[in-house]
């Protein structure tokens, strides 16, 4: 896989064109304006074998026709259900999709292995934007019908598990183990979801601090929202070791540092398979082709200017919908937590938002570029119907009101954060900020308030440990009535 702005152009004469020059796509920062300059190398062709690079159409389209003819008719069973038949009439019609969309649609930003695998990848994506968009046309009973078609073990009101039940770390009287609590989190399937999400999550993202402001914000959210999904309830020790120090720590640091080394790495001018004598070298460059054309490293520069923060915390919020969306959509539609399905929908945000944040980063940074690309069109589209399908599945099952203890640090963070933003970006210039002591220390205190009232409401809300939480509450309730608002 490759994540460069150099892609084939089809119906080039020559097979083995190639722009010689160092192939890594980069930005090139400019001391005078500090802006970047995405360096976009002319458009190449893929130097693998010749053969896969040559249209083959009319081929492709008689081998499907065949296909279509030969399980119509000749493997048609007249014995099988109407529901059997569905099936095997949909799983056609996602075929030739997918066939078209791999042989007609247009190249992506990514190369590796083929051009072709990604326009099927935008295919899939399409299709499960299309199958979003038919289920916010349906009730939420025969969504679990349909869904019930596909595994039949669906279709049921799962039991939803909390982790903050039971939150002692040393359990000296349980039967099995001194370290049962703990025992049980590290065995819990979302612990290997953890650490394979923030390795691709960075491999996506390529920041630190955009992984990290991730991996915190997310933990906020699931304090915020546990008195709706008791799957967010955690012990203290859950949320800030387990899962911000240890599992997302380990991935961020282990997919930067591959990020790192394919950074580094010195990419070859790449020659075809044909002019490779030994067949061992055949079989590298056979390998090599699953390997990145080149490499582009992220400078997401977020305090740059007001434009470029917006679209780095854009980034963040759609990253975090995303995730949330995961357990919305288990507990409504009754998907547990090992069924192939969250599995699925995991591995096609992955495929979808590599080449999908590559063009978001590009027209964020570019100011050239004015439109946004298939990909980040597609995902955004899934982001919205996503979340559409959980407001509208959600009636009837959300009944309780945002806690005092949740609604109020929040609104206190986000009158810091506002003023925070204005003074950083539209009353202290770069050079103020820089320069003036007194200027710096307001906006660090700005935005280190924007932080302790999030922290306040961890304390107050983690139900191992809700610090003052019916004094909070209390307090909260007789401001109110001092407005009038009891």
């Amino acid at each position: 896989m490759s994540n460069t702005t150099q892609r084939r152009k089809r119906g080039s004469s020559s097979p083995h064109a190639f722009t010689v020059s160092n192939p890594n796509t980069h930005i090139q920062d400019h001391d005078d304006s500090h802006k970047e300059t995405l360096v976009v190398k002319p458009f190449i062709q893929e130097n693998f074998i010749e053969a896969l690079y040559k249209p083959h159409t009319v081929t492709i389209l008689l081998i499907l026709i065949t296909s279509i003819i030969y399980f119509s008719f000749i493997k048609d069973d007249v014995s099988q259900s109407t529901e059997a038949t569905t099936k095997r009439g949909l799983v056609a019609v996602i075929v030739v999709f997918l066939v078209y969309c791999g042989v007609q649609f247009r190249d992506g930003i990514i190369i590796r292995p083929h051009p072709a695998v990604w326009r099927v990848v935008t295919g899939v994506g399409l299709i499960y934007l299309l199958v979003l968009v038919f289920f916010c046309f349906q009730s939420r009973d025969d969504a679990r019908r349909y869904l019930a078609h596909l595994y039949p073990e669906l279709g049921k009101p799962l039991p939803e598990r909390s982790y903050g039940d039971s939150c002692d770390i040393y359990t000296p009287n349980h039967p099995e183990s001194n370290f049962a609590n703990l025992r049980d989190t590290l065995l819990d399937e979302f612990i290997i979801a953890h650490v394979f999400g923030y390795v691709a999550k960075a491999i996506i993202f390529r920041d630190m601090k955009l992984c990290w402001l991730l991996s915190l914000f997310f933990e906020i959210m699931e304090i915020t929202l546990q008195h709706w999904l008791e799957n967010f309830k955690e012990c203290w020790w859950d949320h800030l070791i387990i899962d911000v120090l240890v599992c997302n720590n380990l991935g961020i640091v282990f997919g930067l540092y591959l990020c790192d080394f394919l950074r580094l790495k010195k990419y070859p001018l790449w020659i075809g398979v044909d002019e490779i004598p030994t067949t061992r070298g055949k079989v590298v460059r056979i390998l090599q082709q699953f390997t990145p054309f080149s490499w582009t490293s992220y400078n997401w520069r977020m305090f740059e200017n007001p434009r470029r923060f917006a679209y780095s915390i854009g980034i963040v919020l759609a990253m975090n919908i995303v995730d949330l969306n995961a357990f919305f959509l288990k507990y409504i539609l009754w998907v547990p937590p090992r069924n192939p399905l969250n599995t699925y929908r995991l591995l096609l945000w992955f495929f979808v938002g590599m080449p999908a944040v590559r063009e978001y980063y590009q027209f964020a940074s570019d100011d050239h570029c004015k439109r946004l690309g298939n990909n980040i069109w597609l995902a955004i589209a899934i982001v919205c119907m996503e979340l559409l399908l959980v407001f509208k599945y959600s009636t009837g099952l959300f009944h309780q009101s945002f806690p005092n203890h949740i609604w109020f640090p929040w609104l206190i963070s986000g009158v810091f954060f506002v003023l925070w933003f204005v003074g950083f970006f539209y009353v202290a210039d770069k050079n103020t900020r820089e320069n003036n002591r007194w200027w710096r220390w307001v906006l660090n205190a700005l935005l280190t308030m924007c932080v302790v009232p999030l922290v306040v409401m961890f304390f107050l809300a983690c139900p191992d440990i809700r610090w003052m939480q019916t004094e909070f509450d209390s307090g909260v309730d007789a401001m109110l009535c001092r407005f009038g608002r009891c």
